[in-house]
């Protein structure tokens, strides 16, 4: 009896594998600074993201943090995002002012691809009140070249993500922008004979709209968004992802909103998006309502190999799991996968799908922490407890957590995923809001993997938007694809890992270039990282 209560609760008699707080040992120091302020502003709850970066192309992982700091922001040299430079032997520097970055506005997310395709990896950050776009030198250092974007808009921008729209070889950009907080000085939100504040909700607050941003190819952008026909959709956007929902080998958008419906847009692949968000069945949760929805990923949780749709949300809500049937169509699997199997408690923001014992199932890791310092519900803390999902190869999933990783609660946003310390499997770093950065560290099982890096030709550097299936000679097909930007207002590595359990090799690996170009490698040994080069025929035309 006692065994059953422990299944039923979500518990666990064992991990295969030990998320270790490996923080300290990396020397990552960084206190994130929220800006709290005495009226309560909307802006001081929504904590920041972060992106794994190669800036400096040693094969390492580097780690960017974004900085929130005083609220409104004065711009001093105490809000300043961080750059942490791995060391290659587990720790990590500040390489911050030699690098030349000097962001000190209100930071938001930070997004990292190579859109010049020069083979250094760039990044964007975005802020309340605008965004920065540093471009890599390929010296160690960055420079801005925020007017080179064309962006002639201010406002809370907020999430972001690249991928080539266009089909033209070169990495396109999506930004989303927040709620519209000008008249926030002019809210009282409280008990009104007290004067006690608290924070407002995001529903007194309008929507906002995106941007497509298109690569001219010459280092510049030319905003796209009315073309696309993106430009009537106002939302309050909290993660973006490109991931081709129907592979028809042109890139999709996917962007969660807070409070209002979550959009799908399909591309055409004449220049514009048709809209599926209600007809696809993301907008909502399954009874037809918005939800606060905060980070999100994509990744085939089920095995069938299309990429399922994931995302976090409020307390009082489930975080759902939008479960890919093709065509465009996908079925809420939320309460019988297990995947919020309850109404949670938490409020839920970084979002990462990732193999985390090996096995080649994708299982999920997801940052909680509150908005209020004092929230309303009974029980409920502003410091949470961070949780994986693990998931049995079917898109079922069991809650447990392993390791020291867990063992203090934290006020969690943004999570990005990165092999490190380049021993073969996934670590996770966590933004906290108002507290210090957190470093899990993934003890693996010793479980066979193949780690891949794509070197594009005729598409992207990095291969992003990419789609790899790997067949395994027990019979398995895995899918991955690539992404920049996805969680919540971050950036992962870019590389893709193969779980192979007890398997030893990969039988064969077919790669589905963001080009049309289709490469088959055949007998892979596990262990070690392959780089994948595109070959450089023509063109394949959409």
């Amino acid at each position: 009896m006692i065994a059953l209560l422990l299944v039923l609760a979500g518990a666990a008699p064992d991990c295969p594998i030990q998320l270790e707080d490996g923080t300290r040992e990396a020397r990552l120091e960084f206190v994130h600074e929220r800006g709290a302020t005495p009226e309560h502003r909307v802006a001081d709850t929504m904590g920041s993201g972060l992106a794994w970066l190669d800036y400096d192309g040693d094969g390492w992982q580097d780690l960017y943090v974004v900085q929130s700091g005083l609220f409104p922001p004065p711009g001093t040299a105490e809000a300043a995002d961080r750059l942490f430079r791995n060391q290659g032997d587990g720790t990590f520097t500040d390489v911050t002012a030699r690098a030349g970055l000097a962001d000190a506005a209100y930071g938001m997310g930070a997004f990292a691809a190579d859109y010049n395709d020069d083979g250094a990896v760039d990044l964007l950050v975005t802020n309340w009140g605008g965004v920065i776009l540093y471009r890599n030198q390929g010296d160690g250092t960055f420079r801005d070249a925020t007017a080179d974007l064309g962006l002639d808009a201010a406002g809370w921008f907020s999430a972001a993500a690249w991928a080539d729209v266009d089909g033209d070889g070169l990495l396109d950009l999506y930004l989303t922008r927040y709620l519209d907080d000008s008249e926030d000085e002019k809210l009282f939100c409280g008990d009104v004979e007290t004067g006690d504040r608290v924070h407002c909700s995001p529903l007194l607050y309008p929507g906002t709209t995106g941007f497509l941003l298109l690569n001219a190819g010459d280092g510049t952008f030319r905003d796209a968004t009315a073309e696309a026909g993106l430009a009537e959709a106002l939302g309050k956007g909290l993660g973006a992802i490109f991931v081709d929902i129907d592979q028809d080998n042109r890139i999709d958008l996917y962007v969660a909103n807070d409070t209002v419906l979550n959009f799908l847009f399909r591309n055409l692949g004449d220049g514009r998006f048709e809209d599926l968000s209600v007809f696809a069945g993301t907008a909502f949760d399954a009874k037809g309502n918005p939800q606060g929805s905060m980070g999100l990923d994509a990744g085939d949780l089920d095995g069938d190999g299309l990429p399922d749709l994931t995302v976090t949300h409020f307390e009082g809500e489930t975080n759902q799991y939008y479960r890919n049937l093709g065509s465009g169509l996908y079925e809420d699997l939320t309460i019988p996968s297990g995947f919020g199997r309850h109404l949670t408690q938490d409020v839920a923001f970084g979002l990462n799908s990732l193999d985390l014992e090996g096995d080649g199932d994708l299982d999920i890791f997801i940052a909680n922490g509150h908005l209020d310092e004092k929230p309303k519900r009974y029980g409920i803390g502003y410091a949470q407890g961070d949780i994986l999902l693990w998931n049995d190869g079917t898109g079922h999933f069991v809650e447990r957590t392993c390791g020291s990783g867990f063992a203090e609660k934290h006020v969690g946003r943004g999570s990005a995923v990165a092999d490190y310390d380049r021993d073969g499997d996934p670590d996770i770093a966590v933004s906290n809001s108002g507290g210090p950065l957190l470093l899990l560290r993934n003890d693996g099982s010793g479980a066979n993997r193949v780690s891949v890096m794509l070197v594009g030709g005729p598409s992207n550097r990095h291969g992003i938007g990419a789609r790899l299936v790997a067949q395994t000679p027990g019979g398995r097909a895995l899918m991955r694809t690539v992404h920049a930007g996805s969680s919540y207002l971050s950036t992962s590595e870019p590389g893709v890992r193969f779980g192979l359990g007890a398997e030893e090799r990969i039988e064969r690996l077919t790669v589905f270039w963001p080009s049309g170009t289709v490469q088959t490698i055949e007998d892979l040994p596990a262990g070690g990282t392959l780089q994948v080069v595109e070959p450089t025929a023509d063109r394949v035309e959409r």
